[in-house]
Formats: structure tokens, sequence, C-alpha cells
């Protein structure tokens, strides 16, 4: 299995990208930034793999 990411980063209309706790990107923590209006993140795995998630259908499906 592999590591969680770790939240970096979230991204607002509003406000653009805002730094955000380092913490892991659970589905429990994605429902809540999703209910806080979030529906961007930048999450990172790893020292080089720092990609950009919707949260509109996180986790995803396989």
């Amino acid at each position: 299995m592999t590591r969680p990411r770790t939240l970096t980063h979230t991204y607002t209309l509003a406000g653009g990208w805002q730094k955000a706790p380092h913490e892991p990107l659970t589905p429990e923590r994605a429902a809540a930034l999703r209910e806080q209006g979030i529906m961007l993140v930048r999450a990172r795995r790893g020292l080089f793999d720092t990609r950009e998630i919707s949260l509109r259908a996180y986790p995803p499906t396989r």
C-alpha cells in the first residue's frame, strides 16, 4: 500500500492558493474541505511528487 498524500495548499476562487496545515489527505479530510467550498488542493507524496487534486470525486475509484 502506498503512503497517503500530504496536503500542502488549498485553492478557492476568492483567495487563490493558500498554504494549508500539512496533514494527510484522507477521504474524511477531503469531505471536510468540500464542505468549506474548497474543490482543489495541492498534495505531495515524497520529495518530488506534488499534484493538484480535485476534491470533486476524492478518493478516485478504480
